[in-house]
C-alpha cells in the first residue's frame, strides 16, 4: 500500500477562505478515488493562509479491475436464415474490440441476444492521479476567486508550488506554468527556501523545522496555550472567543502571543465595546482582571513569525488599536447627544425586509405581540407590561447609531448600553440589551438568556415577528440552507420558553403575527403562511424533545395533540415516558385503542337513545372522570390525568363484551360511535396514544 500527498502552496489565503476549502478538498479527494475504483485506508486534510493540503494513506497501487457486460442485438437481427452474422452483428463485435465468433447469445429480458463480457484491468493509481489532480485542485471553490497575472486559472490567490508525491515519486503535471515536484517551502520570513520531502511524515517534520505549524488542530492548541499562558503571567483571564480563535489559527503559520497595553482612559466604554473593536478589525484579544468582570488594560495577539525585539511589534498594535478605540469613543459620545427615544422615531427610514415595511412597523407590531403574550404570562402585573412595552420602543433604535453602523454585531447592545446611559430602569435597560439572546447554539448550552420576563417576552415576540417575515417573503429554510437563521431563531424561542418555564399558546401568537402583516400592500395567504408555520415549530419541537432524551413515539403522541404550550408539550412527554414505566401503563392506551379504532360516523350524542345499562354505565364513568381529568389538566398534573382515563378501561370493557357498536339501525350505529368519539377526544387533549410504538399490537 502506498502514500498520497498532495500540498497547494499559495500566497496568503484570507482566513476565512481556509476550513471549507480544505473540506472540499478532503471530499473531491476521497470521490476521486473511490470513483476510480482506488482503495484506501485513511484520508485527511491540513491546511494554513499559504498551503492546503490532503494527505491520503493505504492507497493500492493499482485500480481495482472492472467487468463490464455488454448486450448487443437480438439473435434474429445479429444472424441471417443461413446463420451468418449480419452487419448489425459485426457492428457490435468491432465495438467492443472483438471477431464476431467470440461473442455469445445469451438469454436476456428482451430475448435472445448478443452478448460480451469485457474485462478492464486496473490502471496505474500514479497514472490516474497525474491525469485527474489538476482538475481537483481547479475544482475547487473560493467565497472570491480571480484570475492572476497574465495566467487563465482561477483561484484564491496565485499558486506559487505544487507538492505531488504518491509513494515517495513525484506526480508529474503543470498547472498555469507550475509544475509539481517534490519540494515544499517553510515559513515566508524565517525560512523562505523550498526543501525536498519523501513522504508525509517527513513533510510535517520538515515544515515543523522551519517554522510551519501545518496541522491546523496542533496549531490551534499552541495559539491557545500561549494565550493562557500569557494571560496568567499578566495576571488576567481572557475573554473567550471560539470564532476570534477559528480565525485567527488561519491566519498565522507559526504563532507567537504578545501582550500590549491600551489607554485607561477607553475603560469607560461598555465592555463589549472594546472586546468588538479589538477582535473585528484587528484579531486581538481582550483580558479581564482576574477575580472581576471588568477588563484589563490589557490585550493580546497573535503574531506570524519570531521577531529579535517584540517592543517595536507590540508598539505597532498598540498604536493601531488605539486609533480603533478613539473612532469607538467618537461614535459613543455622539450617539449619547442624541435620545434614544427620539432615534426610535426615526425607523420609519429604515426598511426592515424588502415588502415588509420599516423597522418603525416592526416596533409597531412587536408592541402588540408582547402585549398578547404577557396578557397570557401575568396578566395582572401591569408594571411588567409597562417596562416591556418601554424596552419595545427602544430595542431598535440603536440600528440609526455610528457605533452600530461601525459594529453591526454590536446591535441590540448599544441600545440596551445607550438605555442604561440615558437614566432607563435596570428592568427595561437590561430587557432591550438582551433582547437578541440567545443568537447562538453556543448561548443556549451556556445558558446566556434574558433574565427578566420583560427580557424574554421581548426576545420571543422579536424572534417570532421575524421568523414570520421570513415565511411571508419566501426565506423560510430549505434542506440545509437557512440564510436567514429562521431555525436558530425557533430554536431559541423553544429554548426560553422551557427554560423559564413559559407557558403560553405559540399557535395563538403565530396567528397573531400573521395578522399583524396584514397591512402590507402584498398578497398573502395567510391560511397557508399559519399552516406551514405550525408544521415548522413542530419539527423543531420534535427535535428538540428527542434531543432532551424523550422517546420519539411519546414526542409523536403527545405533538399529534399538541395544545400550541411549548411547556406542555415537554411536561406531557415527561409525564407519559413517566407512566410508561408504571404497571397500569397498559390501560391507559388499550382503553383508548379499544375506544378510537372502530370510530367512523359520529354526530349529536343523544342519550336516550341508550339501550344497554353498559352504555349508560360507561357515560356516567366518563363524565366523572373527564370532570376529573379538566381540574387535573388545568393543574398541569398530567400523569394524574392519564391516571384517570386509565381507570375507565374495566368499564369500556364491559361495554365491549355487552354492546355491539355496528349495529343495523343507523340512528342506534351512529349515537354510539359518538359516545366513543367523546372518550377518544377526552383522550387526545394529552396525547394522541395511537402514535406509541407497540400500541397496535396490544390486546
Amino acid at each position: 500500500m502506498a502514500e498520497f500527498l498532495l500540498e497547494i502552496g499559495c500566497e496568503e489565503i484570507p482566513a476565512r477562505f481556509v476550513p471549507e476549502v480544505l473540506i472540499q478538498l478532503e471530499e473531491r479527494s476521497k470521490g476521486l478515488l473511490e470513483s476510480e475504483r482506488i482503495s484506501f485506508d485513511g484520508i485527511r486534510t491540513m491546511g494554513s493562509p499559504r498551503r492546503l493540503a490532503v494527505m491520503v494513506s493505504g492507497v493500492s497501487e493499482m485500480q481495482a479491475s472492472k467487468t463490464v457486460e455488454k448486450w448487443g442485438p437480438s439473435k434474429s437481427q445479429a444472424y441471417d436464415e443461413n446463420g451468418n452474422p449480419t452487419k448489425s452483428a459485426l457492428g457490435f463485435a468491432k465495438s467492443v474490440g472483438v471477431d464476431v465468433s467470440e461473442l455469445e447469445v445469451r438469454d436476456s429480458e428482451k430475448g435472445l441476444r448478443l452478448y460480451y463480457k469485457i474485462e478492464q484491468k486496473g490502471r496505474g493509481t500514479r497514472e490516474i492521479l497525474r491525469e485527474a489532480l489538476p482538475e481537483l485542485i481547479l475544482s475547487l471553490r473560493f467565497p472570491k476567486s480571480m484570475r492572476w497575472g497574465s495566467g487563465k486559472v482561477r483561484f484564491a490567490r496565485p499558486i506559487h508550488w505544487i507538492l505531488a508525491l504518491f509513494n515517495g515519486e513525484v506526480i508529474d503535471f503543470e498547472i498555469d506554468g507550475v509544475r509539481s515536484g517534490n519540494k515544499t517551502r517553510g515559513h515566508r520570513f524565517l525560512c523562505p527556501g523550498e526543501i525536498e520531502v519523501k513522504n508525509f511524515s517527513e513533510w510535517q517534520d520538515v515544515l515543523r523545522r522551519r517554522f510551519v505549524i501545518v496541522d491546523p488542530q496542533e496549531r490551534r492548541k499552541e495559539i491557545e496555550r500561549q494565550l493562557d499562558e500569557k494571560s496568567e503571567e499578566l495576571g488576567c483571564k481572557r475573554v473567550i472567543s471560539s470564532d476570534l480563535l477559528d480565525e485567527v489559527n488561519f491566519l498565522v503559520e507559526y504563532p507567537v502571543v504578545l501582550a500590549g497595553e491600551f489607554d485607561k482612559r477607553f475603560l469607560f466604554l461598555p465592555a463589549d465595546v472594546l472586546v468588538v473593536a479589538m477582535a473585528r478589525h484587528q484579531k486581538y484579544f481582550a483580558l479581564q482582571e482576574k477575580g472581576s468582570n471588568g477588563l484589563a488594560q490589557r490585550f493580546l495577539f497573535v503574531a506570524n513569525t519570531k521577531v529579535s525585539d517584540e517592543s517595536v511589534v507590540i508598539k505597532g498594535n498598540e498604536k493601531v488599536l488605539g486609533a480603533r478605540l478613539s473612532d469607538a469613543e467618537f461614535f459613543y459620545n455622539e450617539d449619547l447627544k442624541v435620545p434614544l427615544i427620539k432615534r426610535a422615531e426615526r425607523l420609519d427610514q429604515m426598511v426592515f425586509q424588502a415588502g415588509l415595511g420599516t423597522y418603525k412597523d416592526k416596533v409597531e407590531r412587536l408592541e402588540k405581540l408582547i402585549e398578547e403574550l404577557l396578557f397570557e404570562l401575568c396578566a395582572d402585573d401591569k408594571e411588567v407590561q409597562k417596562n416591556a412595552i418601554r424596552a419595545v420602543k427602544l430595542c431598535k433604535a440603536d440600528l440609526l447609531t455610528q457605533m452600530v453602523g461601525e459594529f453591526p454585531e454590536l446591535e441590540g447592545i448599544m441600545a440596551g448600553e445607550y438605555a442604561r446611559a440615558q437614566g432607563e430602569p435596570e428592568i427595561v435597560w437590561k430587557a432591550v440589551r438582551e433582547h437578541y439572546l440567545p443568537k447562538t447554539a453556543q448561548d443556549i448550552e451556556e445558558g446566556r438568556f434574558p433574565e427578566s420576563l420583560p427580557g424574554q417576552a421581548l426576545s420571543i415576540v422579536d424572534k417570532v415577528d421575524s421568523i414570520v417575515a421570513g415565511f411571508i417573503s419566501g426565506n423560510q429554510p430549505t434542506g440545509s440552507a437557512d440564510p436567514y437563521g429562521v431555525r436558530r431563531m425557533a430554536n431559541a424561542v423553544i429554548y426560553t420558553a422551557l427554560r423559564f418555564g413559559l407557558d403560553f399558546d405559540l399557535d395563538k401568537l403565530l396567528k397573531r403575527s400573521v395578522e399583524l402583516f396584514g397591512g402590507l400592500k402584498r398578497k398573502m395567504d395567510c391560511g397557508k403562511i399559519l399552516s406551514d408555520l405550525q408544521e415548522f415549530f413542530n419539527v423543531r419541537m420534535r427535535n428538540i424533545l428527542i434531543e432532551m432524551g424523550i422517546e420519539y413515539d411519546i414526542v409523536d403522541a403527545v405533538l399529534g395533540s399538541w395544545d400550541g404550550s411549548i411547556v406542555s408539550a415537554e411536561k406531557r412527554c415527561r409525564a407519559l415516558s413517566e407512566l410508561r414505566m408504571e404497571p397500569g401503563f397498559d390501560d391507559l392506551f388499550i382503553g383508548f385503542r379499544r375506544v378510537a379504532r372502530i370510530i367512523e360516523e359520529t354526530g349529536e350524542l343523544d342519550t336516550s337513545l341508550f339501550e344497554y345499562e353498559e352504555e349508560r354505565a360507561l357515560w356516567r364513568a366518563f363524565q366523572g372522570v373527564k370532570e376529573d381529568v379538566e381540574g387535573l389538566i388545568q393543574g398541569k398534573r398530567w400523569k394524574d390525568a392519564m391516571r384517570s382515563l386509565g381507570s375507565l378501561k374495566p368499564v369500556i370493557d364491559k361495554f365491549f363484551d355487552v354492546v355491539l357498536v355496528n349495529v343495523d339501525d343507523k340512528k342506534i350505529r351512529v349515537n354510539r360511535h359518538s359516545l366513543l368519539n367523546e372518550i377518544a377526544k377526552e383522550f387526545r387533549r394529552i396525547a394522541d396514544f395511537s402514535r406509541l410504538s407497540g400500541a397496535d399490537k396490544k390486546n
